[in-house]
């Protein structure tokens, strides 16, 4: 079997549990599209790339995941119980009252959830803390965050990424998940920003990507970074994998129609 074929079909299996939990969420809306852009590169890290115990996610002696755009809690949520590491009956407390899966994450190392990212824009500095840490320490452990392009828009992100420039974090990978849209209207409407241009005047190795391709942002992940910090650009469809909501920003956060909820489950079979 061709190796890339496994993490094709855990992305698809991640999809089809990402809509059954949004179903069934006791919540007026469930933020989908920006959950569902980001699916491939979630199931690269932890499917190929990161070096962790799904027994044991408590020990610090692990590559660490952190979602600074945690709005997008859910493809975090079901990418976790997909390998192994919250159970399915966990998964399905999703957003429910008291539940340890709210619709943003919250910081529970235990459950391998390493950021609390209600506010949008401090995920690259927690991350850069910690590669800082490791480096000080001579700890041989990689850090992935992964940000929204709209969320770029905060200027802390910029602020951190000189630090990690300056010091050399080549410990630390930042995935921009390229998807074109916020939460209102376009990135481009809302502001316009050349981001391979804008990491590497910071100081990064840039790689730019398809964000939906396996193979791509496996070879992008693992490119050499000569001594920086290394700056992903992944190009990606918002509402990936249902066509109905692919560059449908009503799906930013929605609640599905039954018949909605069948037509998706019918297009991840």
């Amino acid at each position: 079997m061709n190796s890339l074929v496994p993490l094709q079909q855990a992305a698809r299996q991640i999809r089809r549990s990402m809509i059954d939990v949004a179903f069934h969420a006791p919540v007026d809306g469930v933020h989908l599209g920006s959950a569902l852009s980001m699916v491939d590169i979630a199931v690269v890290l932890y499917g190929s790339v990161m070096r962790y115990q799904p027994d044991n996610m408590a020990s610090l002696e692990r590559d660490r995941f952190l979602l600074s755009k945690g709005h997008a809690a859910l493809a975090l949520y079901t990418t976790l119980h997909h390998y192994g590491v919250i159970s399915a009956e966990q998964l399905m407390t999703f957003d429910h009252n008291g539940s340890l899966f709210p619709a943003l994450t919250p910081m529970n190392p235990g459950l391998g959830i390493d950021f609390a990212g209600g506010s949008l824009g401090h995920g690259i500095g927690y991350a850069s803390g910690i590669a800082w840490n490791q480096r000080l320490k001579q700890q041989p452990w990689h850090n992935y965050v992964v940000l929204g392009d709209g969320e770029c828009n905060e200027g802390s992100i910029w602020e951190s990424a000189l630090f990690a420039a300056h010091h050399g974090l080549d410990n630390l990978t930042a995935i921009v998940d390229l998807n074109g849209y916020q939460s209102d209207i376009s990135c481009e409407q809302t502001l316009k920003m050349n981001f391979p241009a804008l990491w590497q005047a910071c100081g990064w190795h840039v790689e730019l990507c398809d964000g939906h391709d396996i193979a791509a942002l496996q070879q992008a992940i693992s490119t050499v970074s000569n001594g920086k910090p290394k700056a992903i650009i992944a190009s990606t469809v918002k509402g990936k994998g249902i066509s109905f909501m692919e560059h449908n920003n009503a799906f930013h956060r929605a609640k599905l129609s039954k018949a909605q909820y069948q037509a998706a489950q019918e297009e991840l079979i």
